[in-house]
């Protein structure tokens, strides 16, 4: 029987403030903050607090410049859409509702990527176990079918060369790789399904062998929730929501 191994990423950030937050506090955070800015319909409440989000990130949050940039590209694009959208659409109000939804949209981004690279999944997965009670099926689940996602790229790659080496791999593009025909592309993606679905196959008897879901269980390195915790996390609750109110 194949073992069951979870791998455990580093953070993406050097550790801290943000990373040794509790991380079930930490999303419950994030949470009210998107949640609270749906009540939000002017522009300028969004654009401050993003430039503040950007602030936080460069310095509490350690994240590096070029991957801030790089991942505001999806955000950027998102919001633009909605804010050519509502130009198009609406005739007296369209520049400013536009406006407002593309602030929400850049805000709540970076809100996420704070999020992300101070997260590690599996202490988030072990967190939502240990502090909020979600199933350790559940849990386990999520963190087998994580495993699962980074290891596509291997595979694929593995079934590449495979594929490469009993074709030959002669016809290659002008930049000197191998081609990939449209043929080709559909066999490897069709093996690479296969192989995924043998091995989630493999994992899921490896869980339930291993009583996964039942209860009680012990818990190795328990996840704390201590009180600085929970105080940060009703404060920055409690500011998202006052920041947000609409009358204000």
């Amino acid at each position: 029987m194949t073992p069951l191994t979870i791998q455990h990423p580093s953070t993406m950030v050097e550790p801290g403030a943000l990373t040794r937050w509790n991380p079930s506090i930490k999303l419950m955070s994030l949470f009210v903050l998107s949640v609270s800015l749906l009540f939000v319909w002017e522009p300028v409440r969004p654009a401050v607090l993003w430039a503040v989000l950007l602030i936080v990130a460069l310095t509490v949050g350690k994240v590096p410049p070029k991957w801030l940039v790089m991942a505001h590209i999806p955000f950027i694009a998102f919001g633009f859409g909605l804010f050519l959208v509502n130009v198009l659409t609406r005739s007296e109000d369209g520049v400013w509702i536009g406006a407002a939804l593309a602030g929400r949209t850049l805000a709540i981004g970076v809100a996420s990527i704070l999020f992300l690279t101070s997260t590690a999944p599996v202490e988030l997965m072990r967190s939502l176990n240990q502090n909020l009670k979600l199933p350790a099926s559940i849990t386990f689940a999520v963190l087998a079918g994580y495993q699962l996602l980074l290891g596509l790229p291997r595979e694929w790659q593995t079934i590449r060369a495979a594929q490469l080496m009993r074709t030959g791999g002669v016809e290659r593009s002008r930049n000197g790789k191998p081609k990939l025909t449209f043929k080709e592309a559909g066999r490897l993606v069709f093996t690479v399904l296969i192989v995924t679905l043998r091995r989630s196959e493999r994992i899921a008897t490896s869980l339930e062998s291993r009583g996964f879901g039942l209860k009680p269980r012990t818990v190795y390195r328990p996840i704390r929730l201590r009180v600085t915790d929970v105080t940060l996390g009703v404060a920055v609750s409690a500011l998202s929501i006052a920041y947000c109110w609409p009358w204000m």
